[in-house]
C-alpha cells in the first residue's frame, strides 16, 4: 500500500495505483443505552482504481470529552495558527457604527476635481493653519450631506461619515475661525473655481443669469459695529421681523455659480448690477456676454451700465406703470403681429420693434394666465370684502373724520397689491369705492404675458431663443431655492460681519458642488427610477449614496470594518462621478 508521492496540495497523485484525494475530520455518531456520543477522527480519503474509502489517521476522541477539557481549543487554535485569515466567534461579534461614506466619497472626489483641496492648503499654509482645508471640507460637505451647526461638526464628523484619509479632525473653535478664512479668500476662491469649471466643463459665459435673494439673521436686530450690513429691508423669506443682507448671485447659463456678492440688507435690488457687472469684467476678463435679469433689476441707468460694459442684455420690463411694457402690448396686440410658439416654454411668443427702434418680445402662456387670473380674482374678492366692511362702518357712524377713514382706505387698498384696481370717493362721514374699468381692461391685458426688451438681434437671437435665455433665471431661482432648502443657509446665527461672509460663501462653494454632480448625472443620462422622464437629481443622488454605509465590528478584541454592498442605482451614480470603490469591496481589520 506504500507509495511514492509527489506534490503538497489537498489532493495528492501518487505513482502507486492508490490516490489520496484528501484529509478531512469524520464525525461518528455511537449509541449507547439512551445516550448518543459523538467522535472526531482524522481521516484521508482514497482512491482505489474506481473504488473510494476512508483511512483514519488518528482518533482524536468524543467530541464533549474534548470540548470539557480544551483540547478541542487547542487543537483549532493550533490548526488556525497556520491559516491566512482569522476565524471569530459570531457569539463575540458587535456592531460598534454604521457612518456614512458614500455620499462624502462622492462630495470629496468632486471637491478634489475643482482643485479646492490644494487650493486651501495653500491658504491654510499662508495663514499658518494647516487643519483650514480639513475643516473647509467638512463644512462644504456637511452642507450637502447633513446641515447642521458649525457647533455640532465635530461630533458629525466623528460619529456620522468617513473622512477621507489623513483627515485632520478640526475643532469647534477651528471651524469658526475657517470661516474668518473662507470670507477673506472669497475672490481667490472664485477664481480658482471658474478656472476649474472652464477645464472641466468648458463653461460657458456667452449668456449670465443674475438675481438677488435675501436671509435673515436671529439674534439682536440692533445695528453692531461688528455687523455693519444686517439691517432691516425688503425680505424674500417673509420676515419683515428680523435684520438681513441681500445675496446677489451671477450663474452660467446652466445653472453653474460663478460669483456671489454679499450687501446691505436695506440696499435696493436695482442698485446691485452696476457693480456687480464692473467685478465680473475686471476679475474674469469676460468679452462680448449677455446678462439676463428679472424686472426688479432694472432702470435706464442699469440699462447704460450694460451697454457701456459692452454686454448685450435680455431684460424683462416692470408690468406696471412702464410705458415700454403698454407700448410692446399694443403692438403685439395689432392684426398684422406674428405669434410664433415656443414649446421649450410652453408659451407663444411676439416680436415687435419700440418707436424707439429697440426690440421687444412679449411672451404669452396659457398656464400663467390662469395662475394669473385667479390669483387676481383671490385679491379683488379678499380687498372688496375689507372695502365692504370699512363702508359698512362708516355708513353706520364708526369713522367720520375723512382723514381718518382715508387712513384706513390705504391700509386695506396699500398692501393688497392690487389698489390701482379700486377708486375711492371720501367725504366727511361717507366712503364709497368703484372698480377703475381702464386698470382692470389693463390687467387683463396683462395676465399670462411679459414683455422682455433685448439688445440682441434677430440675426444674434431668434425670438424663442430670446424667450429660453430668459427662463435660464429660473436655473438661479433653483440655486436659491438649493441654498436655502437644501442647504439650510437659513437662519444664520453667526454674529459678525466676516463669519456670515464665511457661511454665506460655504453654501455657494456647495451649491457650485450640486450644480457640476448635477450637470454630470445629465451628461451620464441617469434617470430617476421614480420619475424616468427625469434626470437624477443631486439632492437624490447623494441621498441614495448616503444609504452606502460603513460598518465596525469589534471581532475578538479587533475592529473590523466592511462598506455595504451597492445596489446597481448607487454604483452607476460612484461611477459617473469617478468615486475610487477599490479598497470597499475587502474588510479592514485593526
Amino acid at each position: 500500500m506504500s507509495a511514492k508521492c509527489r506534490g503538497d496540495t489537498s489532493t495528492i497523485r501518487c505513482r502507486g495505483w492508490v490516490t489520496i484525494v484528501g484529509v478531512f475530520v469524520k464525525t461518528t455518531r455511537r449509541k449507547r443505552g439512551d445516550k448518543s456520543y459523538e467522535y472526531l477522527s482524522l481521516v484521508e480519503a482514497v482512491r482505489d482504481g474506481d473504488r473510494t474509502g476512508h483511512r483514519t489517521l488518528l482518533r482524536l476522541g468524543e467530541v464533549t470529552s474534548l470540548r470539557d477539557s480544551g483540547q478541542l481549543e487547542r487543537i483549532i487554535a493550533a490548526l488556525e495558527h497556520h491559516l491566512h485569515r482569522q476565524r471569530v466567534d459570531v457569539d463575540a461579534l458587535s456592531a460598534q457604527s454604521a457612518r456614512a461614506v458614500g455620499a462624502m466619497a462622492a462630495v470629496c472626489t468632486v471637491w478634489c476635481r475643482l482643485g479646492l483641496d490644494d487650493h486651501f492648503a495653500k491658504v491654510g499654509a499662508g495663514r499658518g493653519a494647516q487643519v483650514l482645508p480639513d475643516a473647509v471640507l467638512a463644512m462644504v460637505a456637511n452642507r450637502l450631506v447633513d446641515p447642521c451647526s458649525k457647533r455640532r461638526l465635530p461630533e458629525w464628523v466623528d460619529a456620522e461619515v468617513v473622512m477621507p484619509d489623513g483627515f485632520g479632525a478640526p475643532s469647534a473653535d477651528q471651524y469658526y475661525r475657517a470661516l474668518d478664512a473662507v470670507a477673506a479668500v472669497k475672490e481667490a476662491t472664485e477664481s480658482q473655481l471658474y478656472a476649474a469649471l472652464t477645464d472641466l466643463t468648458n463653461l460657458d459665459l456667452r449668456l449670465v443669469c443674475y438675481d438677488v435673494t435675501s436671509t435673515y439673521f436671529e439674534g439682536s436686530p440692533r445695528p453692531s459695529d461688528r455687523f455693519p450690513s444686517k439691517a432691516f429691508g425688503y425680505s424674500r423669506d417673509h420676515r419683515s421681523d428680523r435684520p438681513q443682507v441681500v445675496i446677489g448671485l451671477l450663474c452660467t447659463g446652466d445653472g453653474i455659480p460663478i460669483a456671489h456678492h454679499v450687501f446691505a440688507g436695506n440696499t435696493a435690488d436695482v442698485t446691485t448690477l452696476p457693480g456687480v457687472l464692473e467685478d465680473l469684467q475686471q476679475r474674469f476678463g469676460v468679452g462680448r456676454i449677455c446678462v439676463v435679469a428679472d424686472r426688479g433689476l432694472i432702470s435706464q441707468d442699469n440699462v447704460d451700465v450694460v451697454t457701456g460694459h459692452g454686454f448685450d442684455h435680455v431684460l424683462a420690463t416692470r408690468l406696471h406703470r412702464d410705458p415700454t411694457c403698454t407700448t410692446a402690448l399694443q403692438r403685439s396686440a395689432q392684426p398684422d403681429a406674428a405669434w410664433i410658439p415656443v414649446p421649450a416654454a410652453h408659451s407663444a411668443a411676439c416680436d415687435v420693434t419700440l418707436p424707439d427702434g429697440r426690440r421687444a418680445v412679449v411672451v404669452a402662456s396659457a398656464e400663467r394666465h390662469h395662475r394669473d387670473t385667479v390669483r387676481t380674482a383671490e385679491l379683488v374678492a379678499r380687498t372688496e370684502a375689507k372695502l365692504l366692511a370699512l363702508e359698512a362702518r362708516v355708513r353706520a357712524g364708526g369713522l367720520v373724520d375723512a382723514g381718518k377713514i382715508g387712513r384706513a382706505a390705504q391700509r386695506i387698498l396699500g398692501p393688497s397689491g392690487i389698489g390701482r384696481l379700486f377708486d375711492v370717493e371720501i367725504t366727511e362721514g361717507r366712503f364709497l369705492y368703484h372698480y377703475n374699468d381702464t386698470a382692470f381692461a389693463h390687467e387683463e391685458s396683462l395676465a399670462g404675458r411679459y414683455v422682455l426688451v433685448t439688445s440682441l438681434t434677430p440675426d444674434q437671437a431668434s425670438t424663442a431663443q430670446v424667450v429660453t435665455a430668459y427662463r435660464q433665471l429660473q436655473a438661479v431661482e433653483a440655486r436659491f431655492r438649493v441654498l436655502k432648502d437644501f442647504m439650510h443657509l437659513r437662519p444664520v446665527r453667526h454674529w459678525t460681519e466676516r463669519r456670515v461672509r464665511g457661511h454665506i460663501a460655504v453654501c455657494v462653494y456647495a451649491a457650485v458642488i450640486e450644480a457640476f454632480i448635477g450637470r454630470t448625472l445629465v451628461d451620464a443620462d441617469l434617470r430617476d427610477p421614480d420619475l424616468p422622464d427625469q434626470h437624477l437629481s443631486c439632492a437624490r443622488a447623494l441621498r441614495e449614496l448616503a444609504r452606502v454605509r460603513a460598518v465596525t465590528i469589534d471581532a475578538a478584541g479587533h475592529s473590523v470594518e466592511l462598506v455595504t454592498r451597492r445596489n446597481p442605482l448607487q454604483a452607476r451614480i460612484l461611477t459617473a462621478l469617478a468615486v475610487s470603490t477599490t479598497t470597499w469591496n475587502q474588510a479592514h481589520i485593526t
